[in-house]
Parts: structure tokens; sequence; C-alpha cells
């Protein structure tokens, strides 16, 4: 038997506003990050493919990630290869602590601008907002 509807629920169902930022990244966000790549996978150096690949978060959502004002900045930002569990995607969420290691993944209480990331696997670096690569200081 199907459940009635409750009679305090409203027939039309809104959600209330949310005070969360977006799950949408900022088209001049993605243009800047997307730039930034060159048309390659920031892990791995491959050619992306336009319809496989990820704006991939160095802080994750789920670890408080969402709450961040830098949530959707250039520097908590990766272009990769890949969706969900493949490609460098994949790779990263797959392993976390091999990814942390190279700044692919950064902890809920660090700032990703401050964390250097392992670029192509060759180099590392500094994600700025700018939408460009600083060399890690020594």
């Amino acid at each position: 038997m199907a459940r009635s509807r409750p009679p305090w629920l409203p027939v039309t169902v809104t959600a209330a506003p949310s005070a969360r930022p977006t799950d949408e990244i900022p088209a001049d966000t993605r243009r800047l990050v997307l730039a930034r790549a060159g048309g390659r996978c920031e892990s791995c150096a491959g050619d992306l493919d336009i319809s496989r690949y990820s704006l991939h978060h160095r802080r994750p959502k789920g670890m408080g990630g969402s709450r961040a004002t830098d949530l959707h900045s250039p520097t908590n930002l990766l272009v990769l290869c890949g969706r969900g569990a493949d490609g460098c995607h994949g790779d990263v969420h797959g392993h976390p602590v091999a990814a942390r290691d190279a700044g692919m993944l950064v902890r809920r209480a660090a700032d990703p601008a401050r964390v250097s990331v392992l670029i192509h696997g060759t180099r590392r670096v500094l994600l700025t907002a700018e939408g460009s690569y600083a060399e890690e200081a020594r």
C-alpha cells in the first residue's frame, strides 16, 4: 500500500535556500584552471579527452571542504584525466595516502595555496589564485 501524503506537507515542495556554497564551479574559474593545465592532465601529463576529465578538489568536499571559502579557488582545483573511479581522478581517490604525499589531496586544516603539488609527476609547485604555477620556496 502506498504511503499517503502528510496533510501538513504543501502541494509544491520547495527546498529551503542553502547557506552552503554551490557545487558548481564558476565558469571563469573553470576556464582559468583548464588554461593552466594546457590540455594536459596535471597528474600524468596525458592529453585530456574533453569528455573524460575532472576538476578535482584537492580538499575534498566531504572533508569539510564544502564550507571552505576557497572551495572553488584555482589553488584547490586540479585538472585530472578520468572521472569517478577511472584515470588519475580514480587513482587519487583510490590511493589517498600517496595522493596526499603528492599534494593531490590536502588535509581539512591545510590551506591548499600553501601545499605544493607534484605536477606531471616531475615538478613540485604551488597553485596560485591567479591560475598559474609558482615555484615552491625552499
